[in-house]
């Protein structure tokens, strides 16, 4: 993070897709215009199918941030709870970042810039380094009153167990509502409903015992 850092060379389509990049968030109001001493590069990475993603180069603020080491879900925990359950639901949630907002003292950090102007987040980013622990805290605090009753919760995973198939209905219905209540949205292509076996923790796990997934191997 430096004002005197030089900018990253590039070339015209990707101008275009920043230009893209900062319409859309600014109509949203995900960032802002803003000026500051420090300042954080924008760069790409080139995904699987050739695409490019933006994002922040925040290696430098990442250095500084005191890490949350806020648990996430464990293996062991999670079969503890399910053992003796008859029946398993798993809900893939599309993670929202934008739902978590950064502290105002801490705007300022996120700070980027590129050729057109300097902006800021006012939302959490997936560069920055506690992401995931925030998101995590989020998600557990938002189904904290269900939580190790009948779901385990793993950032975007959500686990729901029974033992009686007309309770397990209702437990899922619970756990809809609720998302319903908050404004999140599931990927309806990665949930799967009233089953014996499911990919959570990246382990298939049955009602019984737990296995590898052997996509994964």
């Amino acid at each position: 993070m430096s004002s005197r850092s030089r900018l990253y060379q590039m070339f015209n389509h990707k101008l275009q897709k920043i230009k893209k990049y900062l319409i859309n968030y600014l109509n949203k109001e995900f960032i802002f215009f803003s000026f500051a001493s420090y300042i954080s590069l924008i760069l790409f990475i080139e995904k699987k199918d050739d695409s490019l993603h933006f994002c922040v180069d925040y290696r430098k603020l990442n250095a500084l941030i005191k890490r949350d080491h806020y648990s996430l879900s464990l293996i062991d925990e999670t079969f503890a709870c399910i053992q003796e359950s008859k029946y398993l639901t798993g809900l893939n949630i599309i993670v929202t970042f934008n739902k978590l907002r950064m502290h105002s003292d801490s705007e300022d950090l996120t700070i980027f810039i590129i050729f057109f102007d300097s902006y800021k987040y006012h939302i959490m980013l997936f560069e920055l380094i506690n992401e995931s622990a925030f998101y995590q805290h989020y998600m557990n605090d938002m189904l904290f009153e269900y939580l190790h009753q009948f779901c385990q919760i793993y950032l975007d995973d959500i686990i729901i167990y029974s033992k009686i198939l007309k309770k397990h209905k209702q437990h899922v219905w619970l756990i809809l509502y609720r998302l319903q209540e908050i404004n999140l949205q599931m990927n309806i292509n990665k949930c799967k409903f009233h089953v014996q076996e499911i990919i959570f923790l990246e382990l298939l796990i049955f009602i019984e015992r737990l296995k590898m997934n052997s996509r994964k191997i």
